[in-house]
């Protein structure tokens, strides 16, 4: 069964990884992807380490994301902004190793095994609150998803990614405004 031909773009538009659409075809070809760097341990150990968005690019399942994204119609250009965007998604999706029932803010919100306080410390979310560029947020997130325990939702991974941008740029639906509502809903904050 090649997944790679059997999910189309239609309706959905030319962007991949849309927020609130988890049933979006980018999705699914994201998680078949991310299912078959289970059958390349050397490939995935070499994702999990890179540490900057070039050691990603550097990889050849970057560029079979990258592929079958252009092969199914997304506009995915090769300027930086956005190559950038899809080396984040595949360097922190190698990290995953099991999916999450709940979104990423969600899961940093949540309070530790028998504790009270966050999973994530309100200092570390600020920080990725604060970041404007990508590099930096690739770098953040893979230290939150260590402490998350390398588990988390594919999809709403990829859509925080894929939409993040600048905080001057002021869009209705900043992934920002996202994380941190879901994060304080779920963290034990205390007034």
């Amino acid at each position: 069964m090649n997944l790679h031909k059997e999910i189309a773009v239609t309706d959905w538009g030319e962007y991949p990884f849309p927020q609130g659409k988890p049933d979006h075809p980018s999705f699914g070809l994201l998680i078949a992807w991310w299912r078959r760097l289970e059958d390349d341990k050397g490939e995935r150990a070499f994702l999990r380490r890179a540490g900057t968005l070039t050691e990603v690019m550097l990889s050849p399942s970057f560029v079979d994301l990258l592929r079958t994204l252009r092969n199914q119609g997304y506009a995915v250009s090769n300027h930086n902004h956005p190559l950038s965007r899809i080396a984040a998604i595949a360097g922190l999706s190698a990290r995953i190793k099991a999916p999450a029932d709940a979104g990423l803010a969600t899961r940093m919100g949540t309070p530790k095994a028998a504790g009270s306080t966050p999973t994530v410390s309100q200092l570390r979310l600020r920080r990725i609150l604060a970041c404007d560029d990508i590099e930096e947020l690739y770098t953040l997130l893979r230290r939150a998803l260590a402490v998350l325990d390398d588990k988390a939702d594919l999809a709403d991974l990829a859509a925080t990614v894929w939409n993040w941008s600048p905080l001057d740029d002021k869009r209705p639906y900043d992934p920002r405004r996202r994380l941190a509502y879901d994060y304080y809903a779920a963290a034990p904050i205390k007034s």
